[in-house]
């Protein structure tokens, strides 16, 4: 019986034969580039592509544990350096609710991998993977706002960027995005 990854590869195979379009190489003439980046969680049930209905070159979208900036910063000032600043317009956050990283701490994880894994202690001790116990509204809404400070005190960031940054909150019972307030 064929795995799961066996049945995608089949897919990309009938893609590659029968949709794709090749894209345009960096360097080989102009390429547009989205000017909104998003962060966003990588959880499945929660996935920016499908309830914002994205075009692959409308945004682009760093996916990570929590949708946190702090794992995917390095992404976004790769961006700009390839674009010479001249491509991202917007910043957008999105948490989403009932989220595996409100569930539990980095504590947790940490002590859970260390048990396992003794001889690793100290690097373990260095993982930072963005959680935050507690998944009422109001701590979600407080962990984006966290995010977009990040953000916003670096200095590493555009001002011109830093002016552009927003925060959802996905609610994935409903399906819709709440702003949250600054």
């Amino acid at each position: 019986m064929a795995s799961k990854w066996d049945e995608l590869l089949e897919r990309n195979r009938v893609y590659a034969e029968t949709k794709h379009q090749p894209k345009t190489f960096l360097g080989e003439g102009p390429v547009a580039i989205p000017s909104v980046i998003i962060f966003a969680c990588l959880d499945f049930r929660a996935s920016v592509e499908e309830f914002l209905d994205l075009k692959p070159d409308e945004a682009l979208v760093i996916r990570n544990l929590g949708g946190r900036v702090k794992s995917g910063l390095h992404a976004l000032l790769f961006l700009e350096e390839v674009t010479k600043s001249q491509a991202l317009k917007e910043v957008i956050i999105i948490h989403h609710t009932n989220c595996g990283c409100s569930v539990i701490t980095t504590t947790d994880v940490r002590e859970s991998l260390k048990s396992k894994y003794p001889q690793m202690a100290d690097e373990i001790d260095q993982f930072d993977f963005g959680t935050y116990k507690g998944g009422d509204l109001e701590n979600h809404n407080r962990v984006v706002r966290e995010d977009i400070k990040l953000l916003q005190d670096s200095p590493l960031v555009r001002e011109e960027l830093k002016a552009h940054v927003r925060g959802y909150v996905f609610d994935i019972k409903t399906g819709t995005l709440s702003l949250v307030p600054q």
